[in-house]
């Protein structure tokens, strides 16, 4: 069977993004195939599969990691998957399900999309892991968010940190996204992050930008617009007094189409 694929990007974070109406076959969402289509379909490993069900004129999104594990929540693939829809559809304000939440996306100009994301939650504060102090938040996927005041070390040295955090199973027994950032101004920060599933360090990681912003916007009592800076490319989060409603704006590229 021959099925349609559109390899896509956000920021550096690369997807393909296959979309059905309940007509995959049984084992297309076997681990194994998986890993073979993030691999093989574009001819070079992307970072992950979305698999969009349009049904009764609503939008399903599943996000695997190019390890074939599914995940909560992938807000770069979100923003591509806005994106295309648009392309067909023609429709700029697009409501998304994911995990089961629903996520309100809107096309502005020049292909930046402009997500609505509901206040992040902390599930657990001050841990102390590898001598670090970080928060463990919850912004639609689970992230450990480190502040760290002097300069962001290489990406080669927080992946080897990023490692013993993310294979803690005593405090994390699902792993964990691990995410650092760094202040540059009051309404700028940088933010590296080391995707689970991936297990790498990321060009970009937009719900890991979404929990570093936040982060620093409640301690740091900064509310507004916050550009934060990935290797792949920038973010605008934009946060009110109450967190309700808050935004995040990023560009989406649709590259080209395939097959499976």
């Amino acid at each position: 069977m021959k099925i349609q694929f559109y390899k896509c990007n956000a920021n550096g974070n690369t997807f393909i993004i296959v979309l059905h109406n309940n007509n995959l076959p049984n084992n297309f969402l076997t681990i194994k195939k998986i890993k073979s289509y993030c691999l093989k379909s574009s001819g070079e490993l992307v970072d992950g599969l979305i698999v969009l069900n349009i049904k009764n004129k609503l939008f399903f999104m599943d996000y695997y990691n190019n390890d074939g594990t599914w995940e909560t929540l992938c807000l770069n693939g979100l923003r591509c998957v806005s994106l295309l829809l648009f392309n067909k559809l023609k429709i700029k304000n697009i409501s998304i399900i994911c995990n089961e939440i629903v996520y309100k996306t809107t096309i502005m100009k020049d292909d930046y999309v402009k997500v609505e994301l509901s206040k992040p939650i902390y599930k657990l504060n001050n841990l102390k892991v590898v001598n670090l102090i970080g928060d463990f938040i919850d912004s639609g996927a689970k992230h450990f968010v480190i502040k760290y005041d002097k300069k962001l070390p290489k990406n080669k040295n927080l992946e080897e940190i990023s490692k013993k955090i993310r294979y803690n199973s005593s405090l994390f027994p699902e792993g964990t996204n691990v995410n650092f950032y760094k202040i540059i101004n009051k309404n700028k920060i940088q933010v590296k992050t080391y995707e689970k599933g991936v297990e790498s360090m990321m060009n970009s990681c937009a719900s890991g930008s979404f929990a570093c912003a936040y982060d620093y916007s409640n301690k740091e009592k900064v509310l507004g617009d916050i550009e934060v800076v990935n290797d792949g490319g920038n973010f605008i989060m934009g946060f009110n007094k109450n967190y309700k409603e808050s935004t995040l704006i990023g560009k989406a590229e649709i590259e080209y189409k395939g097959i499976l």
